[in-house]
């Protein structure tokens, strides 16, 4: 027993003489002084500002700094703590010098400022730095914050953070590991956790590659990063990407990054070659499934310009265009264009080089074969593209340019389209049979507003079509011309029934402010004809159409007159009214005809 009691009272003296020995273990402006001579020997960091200080040997020797300010020298970021305590090896008791066992941040806040990034130069700094860093940094409590450009104040991006990043010596891995919560991803309960972890750490400052992986895993956020990772001749990583997430959008938000185009992007997950820079991350090859569409390709994002550059190539088999438009009011409501406004234009938030290519392809109930699309945006100016599409037994080509106005939103644009199948196509748009046959059509129009009522209140539009080979339903004039011979009377009534057929049916029309005019339309075949004017107000949804149907002599006599048949379609584009030319039938009729007054309008 008196043998343990020596040796331990020679370690008692022997930690007294040390103490004696070390200035900064008496002093509170010793303290700070040497743990900021290490803390800056050790790594780029320097301690701008703290509080009191406090040195304790139990349970293990350590001095505690309150209300820590911390920075980088280059600026990329800075740190701010309750407390900062350093834990301290037995060796520096003995030597008077400080030896950094453990370092733990207490409730710090870490401030990030990417425009003042030089991460290469920081770490490429470390070859002269005389002492190596701590053999832990921990992290409790934390909160992460984010300046982006142009904001008034940092943007909170991580908070709850606790972190432990494990350094023994230069040689040895790096490892840091942890968990936090991401509040921007919507994610205000359940912790990500994270861990990265380098291999060669060495390396970094020979500009050589150390191996790299980095894993997160939450529900806001998987990823996996697997590859290697340099500061030469700039920092760049280049490996295989994994990831996953329930939104892009919220994903891009998170790094700064404002998707353009509408949409959410939902149940997003990647895979593929990735490099990332400072100013670029690429993926190719790259495989990628949103909104439950698979697409292979090759995509891209640049931040060395004035405005973000996204680009992508992508090709699918089957592609749901749908939930791209899910914010987008309806079109409708309640029989009229809805003039519920649309959600503020992101147009100047990022150019965009987007090309999307499909075995198959729809949107709503439309539908399409073997389809190339591109939307190209670039200075807020949005150039729509669809170079090739085969539909309904025909083709279509479209363009429009969309822009923000004063107004909402200005379009203008051009489409055409040839041998289509009518009849298919009315099915799937409106649910409707009212005509078959084989069209063609040709378009131009512009227009602008901030919602479907403003669209078509500021339409104007002119083209052409024309159908070969089809039928009308619900007008029979075949069977209303034989009841005119005998009954002129009843014909009105035959009228609205079966169908007509025609070898062609044309149209020019003219959209003026959202005025339509047809002047000159006309439907015909070999048995007769009918000419017709149509006038529609489009923002009111209502129409007033007339026509004249006529169908030669069935003799060559020379009092033999052609039968001629007026009706009118007007109201509403859900209830418009058919209607019989009554007086043109009462004329007809021998019966009928006398009981006319003689100022009766003629037809």
């Amino acid at each position: 027993m008196k043998f343990n009691i020596k040796w331990v009272l020679a370690a008692v003296l022997l930690a007294l003489v040390g103490l004696a020995a070390a200035p900064w273990t008496v002093s509170q402006s010793a303290q700070i002084d040497a743990i900021e001579k290490e803390i800056k020997s050790g790594s780029s960091v320097r301690l701008v500002s703290h509080g009191r200080s406090v040195f304790a040997v139990l349970p293990r020797p350590h001095i505690r700094i309150y209300d820590v300010n911390l920075d980088f020298e280059e600026g990329v970021a800075e740190v701010t703590a309750s407390s900062l305590r350093v834990d301290l090896g037995l060796s520096g008791l003995f030597t008077g010098r400080l030896d950094l066992a453990r370092v733990t941040l207490a409730d710090a806040v870490l401030t990030l400022d990417p425009a003042r990034s030089r991460l290469a130069s920081i770490v490429a700094g470390a070859p002269g730095k005389t002492r190596a860093p701590p053999g832990e940094v921990e992290v409790t409590n934390g909160t992460a914050l984010l300046r982006r450009d142009g904001g008034e104040k940092p943007e909170l991006i991580a908070d709850d953070c606790e972190a432990r990043l494990d350094f023994s010596r230069a040689s040895a891995p790096v490892s840091l590991i942890g968990h936090c919560v991401l509040p921007l991803l919507g994610d205000d309960r359940s912790p990500t956790r994270f861990a990265v972890w380098a291999a060669k750490p060495d390396n970094l400052p020979r500009g050589e590659e150390s191996p790299i992986t980095l894993r997160a895993d939450g529900d806001a956020l998987q990823i996996n990063l697997n590859g290697a990772f340099a500061l030469a001749p700039k920092p760049h990583f280049r490996g295989r990407i994994a990831g996953a997430a329930p939104s892009l959008r919220r994903i891009s938000q998170w790094f700064g990054l404002t998707l353009p185009l509408p949409g959410h992007y939902r149940n997003v997950s990647i895979k593929g070659d990735a490099t990332l820079e400072p100013m670029l991350m690429s993926i190719a090859p790259l495989s990628v499934t949103i909104d439950g569409n698979s697409l292979d390709g090759a995509a891209s994002v640049r931040l060395d310009g004035p405005r973000p550059l996204i680009a992508a190539t992508l090709a699918g088999s089957d592609v749901n265009l749908g939930p791209m438009f899910e914010d987008v009011p309806a079109p409708t409501a309640g029989g009229q264009w809805s003039h519920d406004e649309f959600l503020p234009s992101r147009l100047g938030a990022a150019d965009l080089d987007l090309r999307l290519s499909a075995s198959h392809a729809r949107l709503g109930d439309f539908q399409a074969e073997n389809v190339a699309v591109s939307a190209i945006l670039k200075n807020g100016r949005l150039d729509l593209s669809l170079a090739e599409a085969s539909a309904y037994s025909g083709e279509a080509h479209a363009r429009a340019i969309v822009a923000e106005s004063g107004d909402g939103l200005d379009v203008r644009g051009s489409a055409a389209a040839e041998k289509i199948d009518v009849a298919a196509l009315l099915w799937d748009l409106f649910r409707r049979q009212s005509l078959s046959g084989t069209a063609r059509a040709n378009v131009s129009f512009e227009t602008g507003g901030n919602s479907f009522y403003d669209l078509a209140s500021k339409l104007d539009a002119r083209g052409d079509v024309s159908v070969e080979s089809g039928e009308i339903y619900g007008l029979d004039l075949g069977l209303a011309f034989r009841r005119m011979e005998r009954q002129p009377l009843s014909a009105g009534v035959e009228l609205r029934s079966g169908r007509t057929a025609f070898d062609l049916l044309s149209a020019k029309f003219n959209i003026v402010q959202g005025l339509a005019e047809i002047d000159d339309g006309m439907a015909r075949d070999e048995r007769a004809h009918v000419d017709f004017t149509l006038r529609a107000q489009i923002p009111d949804r209502t129409l007033d159409l007339h026509a004249v149907a006529t169908r030669p002599p069935a003799t060559a006599a020379a009092d033999a007159k052609p039968l001629q048949i007026g009706f009118s379609l007007t109201g509403g584009w859900d209830d418009a009214v058919f209607a019989p030319d009554a007086l043109g039938l009462i004329r007809r009729s021998d019966a009928a005809a006398p009981l006319l007054p003689k100022d009766a309008p003629q037809n």
